[in-house]
């Protein structure tokens, strides 16, 4: 009997960044249903961590990020079930929902293909960095398929010309592309993904733990608001009656570097 490997790995390193990699290279890290399933329960378990700071969610095998939806598995479902498949209408979170609102630091390192689900997938996370070899695509309207979560996540992502030329049209574009409309942080090239990742999370984790997790709840639940209403958004736990804002501060007066606790 061979042993499966498990379709999602992940590692937490002493400084508190969980490494999560899509772990299925020879299927171009396609998102079946089981990987699916992992990412919101591995993604729940992070949110609620307190000893995970940042999160880095990658591919393996270098080949792609993810191809998306695993089409075989969805064709054998479809022809063996009455119903199929609806997003936001099953029991489970929606995987992409659940990575949008983990309160940690998200980032996203491309290689490869970066196409349907796997694109829905990056653009969940607060940050994507990708090799300058990357490709992305949005095929959706080739195959039949809604893109439920990228038709509202990319337009707020990109302005909205790019978001419909990149559905509509279904065809793929180059990182530099990608960069140039705003959807990229950074680009680099494939020797030099790991180390660029690992700068941005490195001053990632030197910031303070509750002022990140202030500044993601606040762009996200105000972006769709009234700037009035949003400036009296109030998410807690509040970095202003934080032990780590006094901390923060002694450390400035002392010129030291802050020890932060998170509370």
């Amino acid at each position: 009997m061979v042993d499966r490997q498990p379709e999602l790995l992940v590692d937490v390193s002493a400084d508190g960044v969980a490494f999560v990699r899509l772990n299925r290279p020879e299927h171009l890290n396609a998102l079946s249903r089981g990987l699916l399933s992992d990412i919101t329960t591995v993604f729940t378990e992070l949110d609620r961590r307190r000893d995970v700071r940042a999160v880095v969610l990658q591919g393996a095998g270098g080949r792609a990020f993810s191809v998306g939806a695993d089409l075989k598995e969805m064709h054998a479902r479809d022809t063996a079930e009455d119903l199929p498949y609806e997003p936001m209408r099953e029991a489970t979170r929606n995987p992409y929902e659940t990575v949008l609102e983990c309160r940690k630091p998200t980032i996203a390192a491309l290689e490869g293909w970066v196409v349907g689900g796997g694109f829905e997938l990056a653009m969940a996370c607060d940050l994507r960095i990708a090799t300058d070899t990357a490709r992305f695509l949005m095929p959706e309207s080739k195959v039949g398929l809604g893109a439920n979560f990228g038709s509202q996540m990319l337009p707020r992502l990109v302005p909205a010309g790019f978001a419909f030329e990149v559905l509509y049209l279904a065809e793929p574009f180059d990182a530099e592309t990608g960069l140039r409309m705003g959807l990229l942080n950074r680009v680099t090239s494939p020797e030099q993904l790991d180390a660029t990742v690992q700068a941005m999370v490195a001053t990632l984790v030197s910031r303070a733990p509750i002022t990140l997790q202030r500044y993601k709840a606040m762009v996200h639940l105000g972006s769709s608001l009234p700037i009035a209403t949003a400036l009296r958004l109030n998410p807690g736990p509040s970095p202003y009656l934080s032990e780590d804002r006094a901390e923060g501060t002694a450390a400035f007066r002392q010129k030291r570097s802050p020890q932060w606790s998170g509370r």
